[in-house]
């Protein structure tokens, strides 16, 4: 045999009963349930979207599970913002090198950003000083080593800074989408903001 507590929302076996009596830990609200409802409630999973709670009498029963709070939804579409930010950062920028061959810059803001920045400053400084014909090396994603003329570092380097500049707006875009939608409370708007679903408005594109 087994007890059910709705406060605690949790089953006792009730051979158990008078050492939970002696620990001062046996619910008050405790109610016999038999065998069947035990196997249904206790050890059966709940249907899709409902939780176990305690009716009007005391019994377990399902109940659908309570909305979660929009904030909470609000919170963590940020999250899945932030995270696809990341990957689609650490997963680099196709670009076609200037003998032709595609490769991927990457654009890790740990790793690759101030070495990125640093080949920049060095192909200005190339170009100023006149040396327009001087050879830059780049190792790109595919381990290859690439020459390049200070002009054309300037101009990946200016194409790593612009992708990463797009990225970023493009999350900011997403988070105020996720700002306006919760202020709205309007869940389903909010929980259809992902990141591949996004359409840069005409200021952005």
């Amino acid at each position: 045999m087994m007890h059910y507590s709705a406060t605690q929302n949790a089953f006792y076996p009730s051979e158990m009963q008078a050492d939970y009596i002696a620990a001062g830990t046996w619910p008050d609200d405790a109610v016999n349930v038999d065998d069947e409802t035990f196997r249904i409630f206790g050890l059966g999973e709940p249907p899709s979207g409902m939780i176990r709670v305690g009716d009007d009498t005391g019994q377990p029963s399902w109940q659908p599970s309570p909305a979660e709070p929009i904030e909470s939804v609000a919170a963590r579409q940020r999250a899945l913002i932030e995270s696809a930010l990341s990957a689609t950062l650490a997963a680099g920028m196709s670009y076609t090198l200037p003998d032709g061959i595609d490769d991927v810059i990457q654009t890790r803001p740990d790793q690759d950003e101030a070495n990125l920045l640093g080949l920049a400053i060095e192909a200005r400084d190339l170009r100023t000083a006149g040396e327009t014909g001087a050879v830059m090396s780049l190792r790109a994603q595919s381990n290859r080593v690439y020459t390049l003329t200070p002009e054309q570092m300037i101009a990946l380097t200016d194409a790593a800074k612009n992708f990463k500049q797009g990225l970023l707006a493009k999350s900011w875009r997403l988070k105020d989408a996720v700002s306006a939608a919760e202020a709205a409370k309007d869940r389903a708007a909010l929980e259809a903001i992902t990141w591949n679903n996004d359409t840069p408005n005409e200021e952005t594109a």
